[in-house]
């Protein structure tokens, strides 16, 4: 169960690092343009927010895809039709 948890906090994380970088692009290509930086608060919250739903849904797909491993692997082999 730690494993799930680890999973679901390294998937937040990777979810949040990728939304800064795409933001940060985002911003970089505004910069390049326009000649200012555009970074707002509001986007930054919604990075952190995003991210983790992400990271959420990440782990439970995870979850849901080892249970259905569990699941298959105790069905019975098919018998021998001879």
């Amino acid at each position: 169960m730690i494993a799930y948890f680890v999973l679901f906090i390294y998937s937040c994380v990777f979810c949040i690092i990728l939304g800064f970088l795409l933001m940060g692009g985002g911003g970089l290509f505004i910069y390049l343009t326009k000649g200012y930086l555009f970074f707002p608060a509001s986007e930054v919250i919604r990075v952190f927010v995003f991210g983790c739903i992400a990271g959420s849904a990440i782990t439970l797909a995870t979850i849901v895809f080892n249970l259905m491993d569990k699941f298959n692997a105790r069905k019975k082999p098919p018998s021998d039709p001879e």
